[in-house]
């Protein structure tokens, strides 16, 4: 409980900092407002990634041998996002996933809830992916430490992913041997985890299209970004620019200080713009990430619609199974 209100604190408090200092301002959101065609094609584009994180899972869930009909998935998918948006916690969507997947994939929990921690790395991925080829389309000659620092965690990132899916099995196995006597059920977990990644090893073409996936969710919110930058008629970016700059404020969006990351990810926005840029010293960017986070809030509505008006949320449990 501490936690939440420590959290809510800093959101607001890192809210204030942004208005105090001219990052977020109230004149820019009466703008934004004045452009309902620009929040509406802005809400389209966020709305439009959610099917394809769906079928993202879908495949992950697929590569362990867990099916469920892909309406069910998007079913799922599309709750999921909503509570994302509003719950007070950076992993509430994560947490609606879980409950229903685990319900419904008895003798198989561990690799299905296995699935959402590997949908957030593919999807992370995804982001890393997009950001270095958006950022190598600059000139060479402009890089600074941002960009050097990009790469740096590109590198990091995709060393470790790769360690993860070529010796994570071994690790789990090692762990397992070690534990087994001690502790059964941790062992049986690690050796569950172990199993989950040999699969997802095993079945790399679908991971690699999960990958494609995410590279097609990056760029639609990136265009979401672009979309109102572009109207808010700020004129100091470019679009590409803008992009950079969404991308690594929706990554440091998921960093858990605040509920939902507000106040971090226009925080994030605002000081990649700068960095980008920095003439442009002033500009309130952070206005431009607070409007996009409204267009993501509205795109995530019709999650509440199928939560409450959907009259079979239950036969969303029913019982995974194995391919045929």
């Amino acid at each position: 409980m501490l936690m939440k209100v420590l959290r809510f604190a800093a959101a607001i408090v890192l809210l204030a900092a942004l208005f105090y200092f001219h990052l977020i301002d109230l004149a820019a959101l009466r703008e934004a407002v004045a452009h309902p065609a620009m929040l509406g094609l802005a809400a389209m584009l966020s709305f439009a990634a959610i099917p394809v994180a769906a079928l993202r899972w879908h495949l992950l869930l697929g590569s362990q041998g867990l099916v469920l009909r892909l309406r069910e998935t998007l079913r799922i998918m599309a709750m999921s996002t909503f509570f994302a948006m509003f719950l007070p916690g950076g992993a509430g969507g994560d947490i609606v996933r879980g409950v229903y997947i685990a319900r419904a994939s008895h003798g198989r929990r561990t690799s299905a809830l296995l699935s959402i921690i590997i949908d957030r790395l593919v999807g992370f991925t995804g982001f890393i992916l997009v950001g270095v080829i958006a950022t190598l389309s600059r000139p060479a000659r402009t890089y600074g430490a941002f960009e050097y620092a990009v790469f740096a965690l590109a590198a990091v990132f995709a060393i470790s992913i790769l360690v993860m899916f070529k010796f994570g099995h071994p690790i789990a196995q090692a762990v397992n041997r070690l534990l087994h006597e001690r502790r059964h059920r941790f062992a049986a977990i690690i050796e569950a985890i172990g199993e989950a990644l040999r699969l997802y090893a095993k079945q790399w073409r679908s991971v690699a299209l999960c990958l494609v996936l995410s590279t097609i969710i990056v760029v639609l919110l990136a265009a979401a970004v672009v979309t109102i930058a572009v109207a808010m008629q700020f004129d100091r970016l470019s679009a590409i620019e803008y992009g950079i700059a969404g991308i690594y404020a929706m990554v440091a969006n998921v960093i858990p200080i605040t509920p939902g990351g507000i106040g971090v990810g226009e925080g994030a926005f605002a000081s990649a713009c700068i960095m980008l840029e920095p003439a442009s010293r002033g500009v309130p960017y952070g206005t431009i990430f607070l409007v996009f986070r409204c267009a993501m809030a509205i795109s995530a509505l019709p999650g509440l619609v199928i939560y409450l008006v959907y009259p079979h949320r239950a036969s969303l449990l029913t019982p995974v199974h194995p391919p045929a």
